[in-house]
């Protein structure tokens, strides 16, 4: 399977350590894998006035069209950032914004229906958060962030959205707690995609 990986962390940390053994497991499974660091990118997140405009005549910039041929070519979109703000990182909001563009992701035919374009994909998503599971749970981040990615995006553009995985209170998290994290994440991995016959 070809696998697109959408990466959003400035620095070094946790999520650089999820991506690159998600990265390593999928290569040892025998699949295709291509990273797209936002960040080291340098990808802008502004999704100006006269681009959207412009991109509703057709006329999409080059550097989205690079990204949009590999989100085509793509058999798995998976995801990997921190939760900030309850969201999305804001480059990682203006790369979804940007890219998964009217006319490439989805489009609204001539009765106003909303029409999926990015059918027979799957998404993943793999989040980190700072704050402990009983503050997420206590002001229901958890189903509120599945209802803005899982079906907001994924669903919306026909992605079929197979794993989420959170990981919460890692703010100064234990080293046998990481563990347990890079150990679920491999796992899950594992028997999403296990070795291409």
């Amino acid at each position: 399977m070809n696998h697109l990986i959408i990466f959003a962390h400035p620095q070094q940390s946790l999520n650089q350590t999820l991506l690159d053994l998600v990265v390593s497991t999928l290569l040892n499974n025998g699949h295709q894998v291509t990273v797209r660091d936002v960040y080291a990118l340098d990808f802008s997140p502004e999704l100006s006035i006269s681009e959207k405009a412009a991109i509703k005549r057709g006329h999409v910039p080059a550097a989205i069209q690079i990204e949009q041929k590999l989100i085509q070519q793509a058999d798995v979109l998976t995801f990997i950032f921190p939760i900030w703000w309850t969201g999305l990182p804001a480059m990682l909001k203006g790369y979804v914004e940007r890219v998964f563009s009217e006319g490439f992701a989805y489009q609204i035919n001539k009765h106003g229906a909303i029409e999926n374009l990015l059918l027979h994909k799957k998404g993943v998503i793999i989040n980190t958060h700072d704050a402990p599971r009983t503050f997420l749970d206590a002001n229901r981040i958890v189903p509120s962030h599945r209802m803005t990615t899982d079906t907001e995006v994924f669903d919306f553009i026909g992605i079929e959205p197979v794993e989420r995985l959170l990981f919460s209170s890692m703010e100064q998290a234990p080293a046998d707690y990481i563990h347990e994290i890079l150990k679920e994440t491999k796992e899950t991995v594992e028997q999403l995609f296990p070795p291409a016959v």
